[in-house]
């Protein structure tokens, strides 16, 4: 369970437009140019491989990062310099000030991505809730989720692997696997790590009476939209999920992040593998950035 119960695939009902090349001569429209691919070479069953050409790699890269490759070398180089002490040694001395300057006018050196917007990728998505009430803070995506209102049956719940240890001096995040010797609230051991043994069958009698109590109500009636209330934020659903390649980059940026919650990372690393298939420069650009 845990993992495999989290699928990500490409909508079969709209397969992903656009490419490399296709962003490069969105960037080029305002000078009334175009890029044409270049080939490996010529055979009788056609062209070989086609590729970006060497500029065109380059103007991807100016548009990812809002420098060029010289201008950011020269940035790179005057914050290494203030960093520097009289005696050559890193420092902050009398540069501390102008060196935050100088990080603050990186951060807010304006990207160009209105040329990687016009590649879209739709997906369809099954994770627990807890993930898509994540998720659903990226702008410019739009989801068309599964609903409870409507669809009372095939309840799923997600069942983690292992139950991980809260970070350290944090307020979110988690670290390692938990292991106990204590009792639960019902009296009765834990047995073992979280993830097996007493705790996962005292997990799964919680969701039985879950199920059991969301039933009752409907039973007696409740609408859906009410008896939904009692189930938990574990709950499988359902959702597809649509939007540009500079959309789907940035929430990838984001969530593929070593603190962002696991969950949402085998999510976001899903979404990445096929941005890379579709836009295999343009995509690692945005994703892991420029350097």
């Amino acid at each position: 369970m845990g993992k495999e119960q989290i699928i990500v695939q490409l909508n079969p009902d709209v397969p992903p437009t656009g490419s490399d090349l296709g962003v490069v001569n969105a960037a080029r429209r305002s000078f009334g140019k175009r890029s044409e691919w270049v080939y490996s070479g010529v055979d009788t069953n056609g062209p070989h491989e086609k590729a970006l050409k060497a500029k065109d790699k380059r103007l991807l890269e100016f548009l990812a990062r809002g420098m060029t490759a010289d201008d950011f070398d020269a940035f790179v180089e005057t914050v290494s310099l203030r960093n520097m002490d009289a005696y050559g040694y890193a420092g902050q001395g009398n540069n501390e000030k102008e060196l935050k300057e100088l990080l603050w006018q990186w951060r807010n050196t304006p990207t160009h991505d209105t040329p990687f917007n016009h590649g879209f990728f739709s997906f369809e998505v099954k994770a627990p809730i807890f993930v898509r009430a994540q998720l659903v803070k990226h702008e410019y995506l739009i989801m068309s989720e599964f609903s409870r209102r409507y669809i009372t049956d095939d309840l799923e719940f997600y069942e983690p692997d292992v139950w991980r240890g809260a970070a350290k001096n944090k307020k979110q995040g988690s670290s390692g696997v938990v292991y106990l010797d204590s009792f639960n609230d019902m009296g009765r051991p834990y047995g073992g790590y979280f993830g097996e043994g007493t705790l996962t069958m005292n997990h799964i009698s919680y969701m039985e009476d879950v199920i059991h109590h969301y039933n009752i109500l409907l039973k007696a009636g409740v609408a859906p939209e009410q008896a939904r209330m009692v189930l938990p934020q574990s709950l499988m659903t359902a959702w597809t999920w649509s939007g540009t390649l500079g959309a789907f980059a940035n929430m990838c940026k984001l969530r593929i992040h070593p603190e962002a919650q696991y969950e949402s990372r085998l999510v976001a690393e899903r979404v990445y593998e096929e941005l890379k298939k579709q836009f295999p420069v343009s995509a690692p650009l945005l994703v892991k950035g420029v350097y």
